[in-house]
Formats: C-alpha cells, structure tokens, sequence
C-alpha cells in the first residue's frame, strides 16, 4: 500500500512540477538555520536572489549572518558574495539535478569573556545536488560539495558541507508586464 501512495504522490509531483527557469526569470530564497542544545545556541540566516541569464543559468547574491554561543565564547561573523547555479534537465521535471558556485568574503568577530578579536576572510563553495519542486514556482533544495574558508593570518580549513534551502522563481515578463 506504501508503494502505491508514493507512486501517486511522485506521479502528482511530475504533473504539478513546472518551474520557471527561463532567462529573464528571477529567482529568490535562502535556508535559515537553528541549532540549540545545552548551554549552546546557533543561528543562521542566507537569503540570496539571482537573475536567469540564460535559460537554466542563473547569476546573483548571497547575504549571510550567523550567531552562535557556547558558554560565555559568543561568535558573530557576515558574508557577502557571488553565486552562479545551473539547472539541468527541463522544466517539466519535479526533481532537477543542479550546480552551483559561491564566493563570499567574510567578516567575523569572536568574544570570549571580556576579551574580543574580529578578522576578515574568503569562503567558497562548490557543489551539486538537486532541486525538487513542491509547486509550480516553489524548490526545496539540497546541495552538497566542497567549503573552504580561509582567514587573513590563519591557515585555511575546509571539508565537506550539505545545504538545504528554498527557492521561489518569479516569472521575469510577468514582474515587468503590470497591465
């Protein structure tokens, strides 16, 4: 009986799927992130919006702030910065596999007790993953790839990293047409 309903449900997926990835198209969303446990706390904010170039390639922006505490060590940083995403596939497909590349510049200041430091640094980001359309304007997405942050004066690190956000496309002759 399981198998028949997510056969529905994929199927009913499929029909609804119609994103809007065409150039002129714009596209807008973020991820939010909250992490608490004992004594620790971690917030997050990303939202980002991008422009369709070409169909299926989209160029834009990234914001970011986070916040994080752990005992009386409070961390703050910011970035802002680049990214570049590819859709492959059509746009009659629920689910559609994705690159994309960041770049941002960073800013971060730490607090421990009454001391406190702040440093500026790069990030980026490259990776795959894909887009799965819950509307006809809506994705949820999930991307995973390669994070590298390096500080001015500090070695930099870097490893594997996984992202889920969202997405809203807005249709670019629709916005620019307001009859």
């Amino acid at each position: 009986m399981k198998k028949i309903y997510l056969s529905i449900l994929a199927m009913a997926g499929l029909l609804v799927a119609n994103a809007q990835t065409a150039k002129n198209d714009w596209m807008v969303g973020g991820n939010f992130r909250l992490n608490t446990s004992d004594n620790n706390t971690q917030i997050a904010l990303s939202p980002n919006a991008g422009l369709f170039v070409v169909d299926n390639l989209a160029v834009g922006g990234n914001v970011g702030i986070s916040y994080s505490k752990s005992g009386n060590n409070k961390n703050t940083s910011f970035y802002i910065g680049p990214f570049v995403r590819y859709y492959f596939t059509t746009e009659t497909q629920a689910v559609r596999p994705v690159i994309q590349g960041n770049f941002n510049f960073l800013t971060n200041k730490q607090k421990v007790g009454t001391l406190s430091s702040s440093n500026t640094g790069t990030n980026f980001f490259v990776g795959g993953g894909a887009a799965m359309f819950i509307s006809k304007n809506v994705s949820i997405d999930a991307l995973a790839g390669y994070d590298r942050t390096k500080y001015k004066d500090f070695k930099g690190s870097g490893g594997f990293a996984f992202n889920i956000g969202f997405q809203v496309y807005l249709l670019g002759g629709k916005i620019s047409n307001k009859d």
